[in-house]
């Protein structure tokens, strides 16, 4: 796709960047070249702006590897290794990488996100489509992904968690902010989260889970280990634990919230190594051990 003079100036530019637009390109020039020619002279601020102005083309490029100070691409990308960026990642379209990932600063795409090795990123992540991460993801910044996000090994983040769809960890979910999952949470290991964890559908952990102030889910919450929050835990069906369930001081827990009363013995179940001291609701069971 060509962008013209009159094109660029349709979008209102700042005077710094269409100057040099006409010292450079005064004739027009291809959209992908225009954002390579900037971010090799250092413009990645107007390299970004260009992308967020004219969004993705229909096309797919195919690379061996990439290592640069930053990454800026119009089209699908498609990495045969991996992948490396100084400061930024953005891409207007859908990101495969056959390797792994590893950015200094923020990471924003359009499309599904496909890595078969480790994500490690120094700032915040945005992607628009799904995530899919063979290894691990290491996020320095917030985490927001609008479909599902699915992780090998772990999910850790330095800061809030925001997903459209399910999050699905192989081994632990670490989270030192809030948890909005708009789907299901499950985890292959423990789940902590230093704020809310909030899950529109259910939490289930392998391990423990844990929450820096409430836990709620419209749906049940399950764990291998101790279910503990500072706050309250709510959950919408059953609440079981493999060891205790605790809430905070003057807080409580809460089963069924979303079941009719007279059906919580088979849909608002409350199990546990002991009857937590501050259960509002919902149907106790004694353990059953074998």
């Amino acid at each position: 796709m060509d962008l013209s003079k009159k094109t660029i100036r349709s979008k209102h530019p700042c005077s710094s960047g269409f100057r040099w637009f006409l010292k450079h390109t005064p004739q027009g020039a291809d959209y992908q070249y225009l954002i390579d020619t900037l971010l090799a002279e250092g413009r990645v601020t107007d390299a970004l702006w260009l992308v967020d102005q004219f969004g993705s083309v229909r096309d797919k490029q195919a690379i061996d590897s990439l290592d640069s100070d930053a990454v800026v691409a119009a089209r699908d990308l498609d990495i045969a290794g991996n992948l490396h960026s100084d400061t930024v990642l953005r891409v207007a379209g859908a990101l495969h990488v056959r390797g792994s990932v590893r950015v200094g600063g923020d990471i924003h795409i359009q499309g599904d996100l496909l890595i078969e090795g480790n994500l490690s990123c120094g700032g915040a992540i945005v992607v628009e489509g799904s995530v899919r991460v063979g290894w691990g993801i290491d996020v320095a910044g917030k985490f927001r992904c609008d479909g599902d996000a699915r992780a090998g090994w772990s999910l850790d983040c330095a800061h809030s968690i925001e997903v459209g769809g399910i999050i699905v960890a192989g081994q632990d979910i670490i989270c030192a902010d809030a948890l909005d999952c708009k789907k299901s949470v499950r985890a292959g290991g423990d789940i902590t989260v230093e704020n809310n964890l909030t899950a529109t559908e259910g939490v289930i952990a392998k391990g423990e889970i844990s929450s820096g102030m409430h836990i709620k889910a419209d749906w049940g919450i399950q764990a291998g280990g101790n279910i503990t929050a500072k706050g309250s835990i709510m959950a919408g069906e059953s609440i079981v634990a493999a060891a205790d369930v605790r809430c905070g001081n003057g807080y409580g827990v809460f089963a069924g919230t979303r079941v009719m009363r007279e059906f919580w013995p088979d849909n608002a179940i409350v199990r546990a190594a002991h009857r937590p001291e501050q259960l509002q609701s919902g149907h106790w069971t004694e353990p059953q051990y074998a």
